[in-house]
Protein backbone atom coordinates (compact mmCIF):
# COMPACT_ATOMS: atom_id res chain seq x y z
CA UNK A 1 0.00 0.00 0.00
CA UNK A 2 1.02 3.72 -0.94
CA UNK A 3 0.21 6.91 1.35
CA UNK A 4 -1.05 9.54 -0.38
CA UNK A 5 -3.40 12.63 -0.49
CA UNK A 6 -5.94 13.88 -3.03
CA UNK A 7 -4.81 17.28 -5.01
CA UNK A 8 -6.47 19.29 -7.70
CA UNK A 9 -2.53 21.01 -7.88
CA UNK A 10 -0.18 18.69 -10.08
CA UNK A 11 2.63 20.51 -8.48
CA UNK A 12 1.49 19.49 -5.17
CA UNK A 13 3.73 16.19 -6.36
CA UNK A 14 6.86 18.00 -4.80
CA UNK A 15 4.68 18.82 -1.82
CA UNK A 16 4.00 15.03 -1.30
CA UNK A 17 7.92 14.30 -2.00
CA UNK A 18 8.59 16.57 0.76
CA UNK A 19 5.81 15.80 3.40
CA UNK A 20 7.15 11.98 2.85
CA UNK A 21 4.04 10.94 0.79
CA UNK A 22 4.26 8.01 -1.46
CA UNK A 23 1.72 9.32 -3.80
CA UNK A 24 -1.06 11.54 -4.72
CA UNK A 25 -4.63 11.25 -6.18
CA UNK A 26 -4.86 14.04 -8.83
CA UNK A 27 -8.46 15.64 -9.88
CA UNK A 28 -8.55 15.77 -13.80
CA UNK A 29 -9.18 19.34 -13.26
CA UNK A 30 -5.89 20.02 -12.79
CA UNK A 31 -5.32 19.05 -16.38
CA UNK A 32 -8.38 20.87 -17.70
CA UNK A 33 -11.64 20.10 -18.23
CA UNK A 34 -12.30 16.42 -20.37
CA UNK A 35 -15.97 17.56 -20.94
CA UNK A 36 -14.70 20.46 -23.04
CA UNK A 37 -11.83 18.55 -24.70
CA UNK A 38 -8.57 16.52 -24.36
CA UNK A 39 -6.58 17.60 -21.82
CA UNK A 40 -3.66 19.88 -21.65
CA UNK A 41 -0.83 17.74 -23.21
CA UNK A 42 1.89 20.57 -21.87
CA UNK A 43 0.44 19.81 -18.37
CA UNK A 44 0.29 16.48 -19.00
CA UNK A 45 4.16 16.35 -19.52
CA UNK A 46 5.03 18.63 -16.56
CA UNK A 47 3.16 16.07 -14.50
CA UNK A 48 5.20 13.03 -16.08
CA UNK A 49 8.24 15.02 -15.47
CA UNK A 50 7.62 15.68 -11.29
CA UNK A 51 6.59 12.09 -10.67
CA UNK A 52 10.18 11.19 -12.64
CA UNK A 53 11.65 13.56 -10.58
CA UNK A 54 10.71 12.47 -7.10
CA UNK A 55 9.55 9.00 -7.36
CA UNK A 56 6.08 10.25 -6.59
CA UNK A 57 3.21 8.22 -8.32
CA UNK A 58 -0.44 8.75 -9.12
CA UNK A 59 -2.26 6.27 -7.17
CA UNK A 60 -5.38 7.17 -8.96
CA UNK A 61 -6.83 10.28 -11.56
CA UNK A 62 -10.24 11.68 -10.09
CA UNK A 63 -12.92 12.92 -12.22
CA UNK A 64 -15.93 13.76 -9.88
CA UNK A 65 -18.02 15.94 -12.23
CA UNK A 66 -20.84 13.29 -12.75
CA UNK A 67 -22.11 14.11 -9.09
CA UNK A 68 -22.27 17.84 -9.89
CA UNK A 69 -21.74 18.75 -13.50
CA UNK A 70 -21.82 15.48 -15.27
CA UNK A 71 -21.42 15.32 -18.98
CA UNK A 72 -24.22 15.10 -21.77
CA UNK A 73 -25.33 12.32 -22.40
CA UNK A 74 -23.92 12.23 -26.38
CA UNK A 75 -20.75 13.11 -24.49
CA UNK A 76 -20.66 10.99 -21.64
CA UNK A 77 -18.41 8.22 -22.78
CA UNK A 78 -16.12 10.36 -24.96
CA UNK A 79 -15.54 12.60 -21.94
CA UNK A 80 -14.40 9.12 -19.71
CA UNK A 81 -11.88 8.32 -22.94
CA UNK A 82 -10.40 11.73 -22.64
CA UNK A 83 -9.53 11.16 -19.19
CA UNK A 84 -8.76 7.55 -20.14
CA UNK A 85 -6.01 9.11 -22.39
CA UNK A 86 -4.33 11.19 -19.78
CA UNK A 87 -4.52 8.12 -17.80
CA UNK A 88 -2.71 6.09 -20.36
CA UNK A 89 -0.22 8.72 -20.64
CA UNK A 90 0.73 9.09 -16.68
CA UNK A 91 0.49 5.75 -16.35
CA UNK A 92 -2.33 5.72 -14.25
CA UNK A 93 -4.79 2.44 -13.65
CA UNK A 94 -7.59 3.94 -12.03
CA UNK A 95 -10.22 6.37 -12.52
CA UNK A 96 -11.96 7.32 -9.61
CA UNK A 97 -15.22 9.15 -10.37
CA UNK A 98 -18.82 9.74 -8.63
CA UNK A 99 -21.82 7.22 -9.33
CA UNK A 100 -24.01 10.12 -9.57
CA UNK A 101 -28.23 11.02 -8.88
CA UNK A 102 -30.87 12.59 -10.83
CA UNK A 103 -33.35 13.61 -7.72
CA UNK A 104 -36.08 13.75 -10.31
CA UNK A 105 -35.50 10.34 -10.84
CA UNK A 106 -36.69 7.49 -8.84
CA UNK A 107 -34.19 4.91 -7.07
CA UNK A 108 -35.19 2.51 -10.19
CA UNK A 109 -34.25 5.30 -12.65
CA UNK A 110 -31.58 5.99 -11.04
CA UNK A 111 -30.00 2.33 -11.62
CA UNK A 112 -31.02 2.41 -15.02
CA UNK A 113 -29.32 6.07 -15.44
CA UNK A 114 -26.68 4.32 -13.69
CA UNK A 115 -26.50 1.28 -15.82
CA UNK A 116 -27.00 3.43 -19.33
CA UNK A 117 -23.99 5.56 -18.60
CA UNK A 118 -21.16 3.00 -17.23
CA UNK A 119 -22.38 0.28 -19.52
CA UNK A 120 -20.32 2.05 -21.96
CA UNK A 121 -17.88 3.43 -19.85
CA UNK A 122 -16.80 -0.26 -18.46
CA UNK A 123 -16.33 -1.89 -21.82
CA UNK A 124 -14.05 0.86 -23.15
CA UNK A 125 -12.39 1.07 -19.55
CA UNK A 126 -12.34 -2.70 -20.00
CA UNK A 127 -10.89 -2.56 -23.64
CA UNK A 128 -7.84 -0.14 -22.59
CA UNK A 129 -7.06 -2.17 -19.04
CA UNK A 130 -8.38 0.60 -16.91
CA UNK A 131 -10.22 0.37 -13.36
CA UNK A 132 -13.09 2.86 -12.48
CA UNK A 133 -13.49 3.05 -8.48
CA UNK A 134 -16.62 4.49 -7.64
CA UNK A 135 -16.46 7.42 -4.29
CA UNK A 136 -19.01 5.30 -1.96
CA UNK A 137 -20.96 8.46 -0.64
CA UNK A 138 -23.99 8.72 0.34
CA UNK A 139 -25.24 12.52 -0.51
CA UNK A 140 -27.84 12.39 2.46
CA UNK A 141 -27.16 15.13 4.42
CA UNK A 142 -29.13 18.07 6.46
CA UNK A 143 -32.85 18.19 6.90
CA UNK A 144 -35.48 16.49 4.58
CA UNK A 145 -36.40 16.43 1.52
CA UNK A 146 -33.09 15.43 0.92
CA UNK A 147 -31.56 15.98 -2.81
CA UNK A 148 -28.52 13.56 -3.14
CA UNK A 149 -26.10 14.45 -5.62
CA UNK A 150 -24.42 10.44 -5.71
CA UNK A 151 -25.21 7.42 -4.21
CA UNK A 152 -23.71 3.98 -3.73
CA UNK A 153 -23.22 4.55 -0.38
CA UNK A 154 -24.39 0.47 0.87
CA UNK A 155 -23.43 -3.09 -0.60
CA UNK A 156 -26.71 -4.07 -1.39
CA UNK A 157 -26.68 -1.29 -4.13
CA UNK A 158 -23.19 -2.35 -5.09
CA UNK A 159 -24.19 -5.78 -5.80
CA UNK A 160 -26.76 -4.14 -8.06
CA UNK A 161 -24.67 -2.12 -9.73
CA UNK A 162 -21.60 -4.93 -10.71
CA UNK A 163 -25.24 -7.48 -11.35
CA UNK A 164 -25.95 -5.04 -14.11
CA UNK A 165 -22.71 -4.01 -15.41
CA UNK A 166 -20.45 -7.30 -14.58
CA UNK A 167 -17.40 -5.80 -15.79
CA UNK A 168 -14.33 -6.55 -13.95
CA UNK A 169 -13.03 -2.85 -14.62
CA UNK A 170 -15.86 -1.50 -12.47
CA UNK A 171 -15.40 -1.29 -8.49
CA UNK A 172 -15.26 0.79 -5.28
CA UNK A 173 -13.08 3.70 -4.13
CA UNK A 174 -13.71 2.61 -0.46
CA UNK A 175 -14.05 4.97 2.35
CA UNK A 176 -14.94 3.25 5.49
CA UNK A 177 -16.16 6.94 7.33
CA UNK A 178 -19.64 6.60 4.53
CA UNK A 179 -20.74 3.51 5.90
CA UNK A 180 -19.63 4.18 9.62
CA UNK A 181 -22.11 6.54 10.49
CA UNK A 182 -24.35 4.39 8.81
CA UNK A 183 -24.39 1.59 10.80
CA UNK A 184 -22.03 -0.56 8.42
CA UNK A 185 -19.78 -2.68 8.67
CA UNK A 186 -17.06 -1.69 7.09
CA UNK A 187 -14.65 -4.35 7.56
CA UNK A 188 -17.33 -7.19 6.31
CA UNK A 189 -17.92 -4.94 3.37
CA UNK A 190 -14.31 -4.77 2.55
CA UNK A 191 -13.84 -8.61 2.92
CA UNK A 192 -17.18 -9.29 0.99
CA UNK A 193 -16.35 -6.89 -1.94
CA UNK A 194 -12.36 -7.42 -2.18
CA UNK A 195 -12.22 -8.00 -6.04
CA UNK A 196 -13.68 -4.66 -6.75
CA UNK A 197 -12.09 -2.38 -4.17
CA UNK A 198 -9.88 -0.27 -6.81
CA UNK A 199 -8.80 2.83 -4.69
CA UNK A 200 -9.31 3.60 -1.07
CA UNK A 201 -9.88 7.24 0.78
CA UNK A 202 -8.70 6.84 4.82
CA UNK A 203 -11.41 9.17 6.30
CA UNK A 204 -12.77 8.84 10.06
CA UNK A 205 -15.74 9.32 11.41
CA UNK A 206 -17.56 10.65 15.33
CA UNK A 207 -20.68 10.30 15.91
CA UNK A 208 -22.46 13.41 17.67
CA UNK A 209 -25.36 11.73 19.91
CA UNK A 210 -26.12 15.14 21.11
CA UNK A 211 -27.32 15.91 17.49
CA UNK A 212 -28.47 12.17 16.79
CA UNK A 213 -30.84 12.80 19.96
CA UNK A 214 -31.83 16.36 18.75
CA UNK A 215 -32.34 16.20 15.20
CA UNK A 216 -31.90 12.33 13.91
CA UNK A 217 -31.75 12.28 10.35
CA UNK A 218 -32.32 15.91 9.83
CA UNK A 219 -29.42 17.11 10.71
CA UNK A 220 -25.63 15.62 10.44
CA UNK A 221 -25.14 13.69 13.60
CA UNK A 222 -21.44 12.88 12.49
CA UNK A 223 -18.61 14.56 11.78
CA UNK A 224 -15.90 13.41 9.15
CA UNK A 225 -12.17 13.16 11.09
CA UNK A 226 -8.78 12.35 10.08
CA UNK A 227 -7.92 8.93 11.11
CA UNK A 228 -7.58 8.51 14.58
CA UNK A 229 -9.42 10.52 16.05
CA UNK A 230 -13.08 8.45 15.37
CA UNK A 231 -14.53 5.70 15.82
CA UNK A 232 -12.82 3.33 13.00
CA UNK A 233 -10.42 0.94 14.10
CA UNK A 234 -7.83 1.36 11.99
CA UNK A 235 -5.44 -1.61 12.69
CA UNK A 236 -7.83 -3.67 12.10
CA UNK A 237 -9.19 -1.91 8.95
CA UNK A 238 -6.13 -2.01 7.21
CA UNK A 239 -5.60 -5.38 8.30
CA UNK A 240 -8.66 -6.33 6.00
CA UNK A 241 -7.11 -4.51 2.95
CA UNK A 242 -4.20 -6.79 3.53
CA UNK A 243 -5.88 -9.43 3.71
CA UNK A 244 -7.80 -8.71 0.60
CA UNK A 245 -4.44 -8.06 -1.36
CA UNK A 246 -5.28 -4.78 -1.71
Amino acid sequence: MKLGFLTGQYRDITKAKKLGFAAIELNTGALGDAKAGALDKKKIRETKTLLQQTGVTISALAFYDVAWAPPAPADFVKTFERVFDAAEALDVGVIASMSGFDPKLDWDGNLKLWTDRFGPVAAAAERRGLKIAFENWMSVHGRLPHKPCNFGGCPGLWREWFRRVPSPALGLEFDPSHLYWQGIDHVRAVKEFGPRVHHVHAKDTEMLPEARYEWGVNQDNFRFRIPGYGGINWAEFISALDEIGY
